[in-house]
């Protein structure tokens, strides 16, 4: 399962790369295993959405995404979920079918991660879709997505850096 089968048409996409000097292989083994204390700024970015300043999880980020952020695994490294993040503690509920939920209301998301040959290396990329069920709910994820998009890019960036430097370390 891929993005384009969960989120064909999304109302919403951001994508970040970054060329890694390691085998498509072990640049998506290094971004599996990417915990967030490796994460520069995306623990302060992540305490603040939150609301609390903690310790960063030693877990992989992957985990959080899973457990915190309650994006389900679709497939190898592609999460998604229905979500109403623009509520202070967000909301959001587990559906058998992410393409065909289409209850009004709520933004449907997706993330993936996936590694490319590029060069002698890899391009690791992740991908974030996100898609309205009505306008209502587009409105008010437009809202939220202006103030919070640039914080969310930082967090993927970080994440991407810091698979590099595990991948790099890891020769």
């Amino acid at each position: 399962m891929t993005l384009d089968d969960v989120l064909p048409d999304p109302d919403w996409r951001d994508r970040h790369e970054r060329a890694v000097a390691a085998s498509p292989e072990a640049a998506l083994a290094a971004a599996r295993a990417v915990t967030v204390a490796e994460m520069r700024l995306a623990t302060v970015l992540l305490g603040l959405r939150s609301l609390r300043i903690a310790r960063p999880p030693r877990e992989p980020f992957v985990q959080l995404v899973e457990t915190r952020v309650g994006l389900a695994p679709l497939g190898p490294d592609l999460w998604g979920g229905v979500q109403q993040p623009w509520h202070l503690r967000g909301a959001s509920r587990h559906v058998d079918d992410l393409a065909a939920f289409a209850e009004p209301g709520w933004v449907k998301l997706a993330v993936d991660l996936t590694a490319e040959p590029h060069g002698t290396g890899a391009l690791l990329a992740t991908e974030t879709r996100i898609a309205a069920t009505s306008d209502d709910a587009r409105r008010a994820f437009g809202r939220y997505w202006l103030v919070v998009r640039h914080g969310s890019g930082m967090v993927r960036g970080s994440w991407l850096r810091a698979a590099e430097r595990r991948a790099l370390a890891r020769g």
